[in-house]
């Protein structure tokens, strides 16, 4: 998708994608995963202060609000409104600082960089523990995931785990975005490192964020992802 389409999204007001509650498999899945090596109980905000989330192509996703309780967030977002409103709707106001071709807003443990997530480099925003995607692979074609994927592994180092949440649902029922991504297809895209597949469920109400979809069957699958 051209970068055009996305900013019409936002100045049109059109975000279907946009998930307005904190996706559920966070609390279900990745907390436990995070708790593993890092901490046996829950606790509040600060709890791993030198931890770094990414987020790509992060949207105003309050998913961010919800890292940002246990680790410090980086969320890469090409939209000035998406980022203004994610603030906005915090009731902040947040001035960005210009930082070469981006426009950085940061509070607190939340920095979104406002740009061209393929600009990005560790030199600018540093190395990950954890990188989190829930609508940024299935968002671009096929044409485009390869590009992404290997973007995206310049911030996965040895230790690091991506989060990859994707769709399935019949190629020929419904015309993207989101588009369709299945366990070969992840595999394929990241054939060097190691997939496992964490959950999959079946949505009966074909209903993804603010959308729902006219197609027979639709799946949502949690990977978790590492270097080999």
């Amino acid at each position: 998708m051209e970068a055009n389409f996305w900013h019409k999204c936002w100045e049109r007001n059109t975000l279907g994608f946009h998930q307005v509650e904190y996706h559920p498999l966070l609390e279900r899945v990745v907390l436990p995963e995070l708790l593993k090596d890092e901490c046996s109980t829950k606790q509040h905000v600060g709890v791993w202060p030198n931890k770094r989330v990414l987020v790509p192509l992060s949207g105003k996703s309050d998913d961010m609000i919800w890292f940002a309780e246990y680790a410090n967030v980086v969320g890469s977002e090409l939209s000035k409104i998406a980022c203004q409103d994610f603030f906005k709707e915090k009731q902040l106001n947040i001035q960005p600082k210009r930082d070469g071709d981006f426009f950085v807003y940061r509070h607190e443990n939340i920095s979104l960089w406002q740009g061209d997530f393929f600009s990005l480099t560790t030199d600018l925003i540093g190395e990950f523990d954890w990188i989190y995607d829930r609508a940024a692979l299935i968002a671009l074609p096929e044409t485009m995931q390869q590009s992404y994927v290997n973007q995206l592994k310049n911030f996965i180092n040895p230790h690091t785990t991506l989060f990859l949440l994707t769709l399935e649902f019949p190629t020929d029922e419904m015309s993207g975005p989101p588009f369709p991504v299945d366990e070969l297809r992840v595999s394929e895209l990241f054939s060097d490192h190691s997939v496992t597949c964490l959950h999959a469920q079946t949505l009966l109400d074909k209903r993804f964020a603010q959308r729902v979809f006219d197609v027979s069957h639709l799946v949502e699958k949690l990977y978790l992802i590492t270097q080999s």
